[in-house]
Protein backbone atom coordinates (compact mmCIF):
# COMPACT_ATOMS: atom_id res chain seq x y z
CA UNK A 1 0.00 0.00 0.00
CA UNK A 2 1.58 3.35 -0.86
CA UNK A 3 1.94 6.52 1.32
CA UNK A 4 -1.66 8.15 1.61
CA UNK A 5 -3.52 5.53 -0.63
CA UNK A 6 -6.98 4.36 0.59
CA UNK A 7 -6.10 0.35 2.01
CA UNK A 8 -8.36 -1.84 -0.24
CA UNK A 9 -10.08 -4.15 1.46
CA UNK A 10 -11.98 -7.73 0.14
CA UNK A 11 -14.58 -9.04 1.20
CA UNK A 12 -15.35 -12.48 0.58
CA UNK A 13 -19.07 -13.43 1.13
CA UNK A 14 -21.87 -14.65 -0.60
CA UNK A 15 -24.75 -13.11 1.46
CA UNK A 16 -25.52 -9.60 -0.38
CA UNK A 17 -26.55 -8.12 2.69
CA UNK A 18 -24.20 -8.57 4.60
CA UNK A 19 -21.76 -7.59 1.76
CA UNK A 20 -23.67 -4.15 1.74
CA UNK A 21 -23.36 -3.92 5.38
CA UNK A 22 -19.41 -4.47 5.20
CA UNK A 23 -19.27 -1.79 2.36
CA UNK A 24 -20.92 0.85 4.05
CA UNK A 25 -18.94 0.41 7.11
CA UNK A 26 -15.84 0.45 5.65
CA UNK A 27 -15.83 2.68 3.04
CA UNK A 28 -17.55 4.92 6.04
CA UNK A 29 -13.67 5.03 7.84
CA UNK A 30 -11.52 5.95 4.30
CA UNK A 31 -11.37 2.31 2.56
CA UNK A 32 -11.78 0.67 -0.85
CA UNK A 33 -14.34 -2.13 -0.82
CA UNK A 34 -13.91 -5.06 -3.45
CA UNK A 35 -16.44 -7.60 -3.23
CA UNK A 36 -16.66 -11.45 -4.68
CA UNK A 37 -19.65 -13.50 -3.90
CA UNK A 38 -17.27 -17.10 -3.42
CA UNK A 39 -13.95 -18.61 -2.87
CA UNK A 40 -13.50 -18.68 -6.60
CA UNK A 41 -13.90 -15.68 -7.82
CA UNK A 42 -12.32 -13.93 -4.57
CA UNK A 43 -9.40 -15.88 -5.62
CA UNK A 44 -9.61 -14.63 -8.83
CA UNK A 45 -9.54 -11.01 -7.35
CA UNK A 46 -6.82 -11.65 -5.48
CA UNK A 47 -4.67 -12.92 -8.43
CA UNK A 48 -5.99 -9.88 -10.46
CA UNK A 49 -4.71 -7.14 -8.04
CA UNK A 50 -3.78 -8.29 -4.78
CA UNK A 51 -5.84 -6.26 -2.19
CA UNK A 52 -4.32 -4.96 1.49
CA UNK A 53 -6.93 -7.17 3.62
CA UNK A 54 -9.63 -9.56 2.98
CA UNK A 55 -12.73 -10.51 5.12
CA UNK A 56 -12.97 -14.41 4.56
CA UNK A 57 -16.42 -16.44 4.90
CA UNK A 58 -16.34 -20.02 5.23
CA UNK A 59 -19.59 -21.34 4.30
CA UNK A 60 -19.68 -20.43 0.54
CA UNK A 61 -20.83 -21.99 -2.57
CA UNK A 62 -18.67 -22.97 -5.49
CA UNK A 63 -15.03 -22.39 -2.72
CA UNK A 64 -15.61 -22.24 0.85
CA UNK A 65 -13.08 -20.53 2.73
CA UNK A 66 -11.12 -23.35 3.64
CA UNK A 67 -10.17 -23.60 -0.44
CA UNK A 68 -10.14 -19.76 -0.89
CA UNK A 69 -7.42 -19.85 2.06
CA UNK A 70 -5.14 -23.40 0.84
CA UNK A 71 -5.09 -21.56 -2.46
CA UNK A 72 -4.24 -18.10 -1.62
CA UNK A 73 -1.60 -19.06 0.70
CA UNK A 74 0.24 -21.65 -1.94
CA UNK A 75 1.08 -18.05 -3.93
CA UNK A 76 3.94 -16.69 -2.12
CA UNK A 77 2.89 -13.12 -3.98
CA UNK A 78 0.14 -13.35 -1.39
CA UNK A 79 1.40 -14.86 1.91
CA UNK A 80 1.38 -11.33 3.66
CA UNK A 81 -1.86 -10.63 2.81
CA UNK A 82 -3.91 -10.58 5.85
CA UNK A 83 -6.78 -12.09 6.40
CA UNK A 84 -9.66 -12.19 8.68
CA UNK A 85 -12.43 -14.93 9.02
CA UNK A 86 -15.46 -13.51 9.70
CA UNK A 87 -17.99 -16.58 9.98
CA UNK A 88 -21.13 -17.47 11.74
CA UNK A 89 -19.62 -20.82 12.80
CA UNK A 90 -19.36 -21.47 16.05
CA UNK A 91 -17.40 -24.75 15.67
CA UNK A 92 -14.29 -24.44 17.58
CA UNK A 93 -12.39 -26.88 15.08
CA UNK A 94 -13.38 -24.53 12.43
CA UNK A 95 -11.47 -21.71 13.86
CA UNK A 96 -8.32 -24.10 14.50
CA UNK A 97 -8.48 -25.14 11.08
CA UNK A 98 -8.97 -21.43 10.03
CA UNK A 99 -5.30 -21.32 12.15
CA UNK A 100 -3.95 -23.79 10.30
CA UNK A 101 -4.35 -22.68 6.95
CA UNK A 102 -2.77 -19.53 8.13
CA UNK A 103 -5.81 -17.02 8.45
CA UNK A 104 -4.83 -13.81 10.68
CA UNK A 105 -7.65 -13.57 12.44
CA UNK A 106 -11.25 -14.73 12.88
CA UNK A 107 -14.45 -12.90 14.49
CA UNK A 108 -17.89 -15.13 14.66
CA UNK A 109 -21.40 -13.53 13.61
CA UNK A 110 -22.81 -11.87 15.23
CA UNK A 111 -20.14 -9.42 15.68
CA UNK A 112 -19.53 -5.21 16.10
CA UNK A 113 -19.11 -3.36 13.46
CA UNK A 114 -16.46 -0.78 14.71
CA UNK A 115 -14.64 -4.22 16.39
CA UNK A 116 -14.88 -5.45 13.09
CA UNK A 117 -13.06 -2.19 11.50
CA UNK A 118 -10.37 -1.99 14.07
CA UNK A 119 -9.77 -5.38 13.53
CA UNK A 120 -9.00 -4.52 9.97
CA UNK A 121 -7.05 -1.43 10.76
CA UNK A 122 -4.52 -4.13 13.37
CA UNK A 123 -4.26 -6.45 10.93
CA UNK A 124 -3.24 -3.74 8.14
CA UNK A 125 -0.59 -2.27 10.80
CA UNK A 126 0.61 -5.26 11.59
CA UNK A 127 1.32 -6.03 7.66
CA UNK A 128 2.53 -2.44 7.43
CA UNK A 129 5.13 -3.08 9.99
CA UNK A 130 6.53 -6.47 8.65
CA UNK A 131 6.99 -4.41 4.99
CA UNK A 132 9.23 -1.54 6.85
Amino acid sequence: MSEGAKPVILVVEDDPDLRTILRMQLTSHDFIVREAVNGLEGFHAMQAMAPDCVILDLMMPVLDGFGFLKRVRSLMMMVDVPILILTASEDERNKVRGYQYQADAYMSKPYDLEALTDEVRRLLATRTQGQA
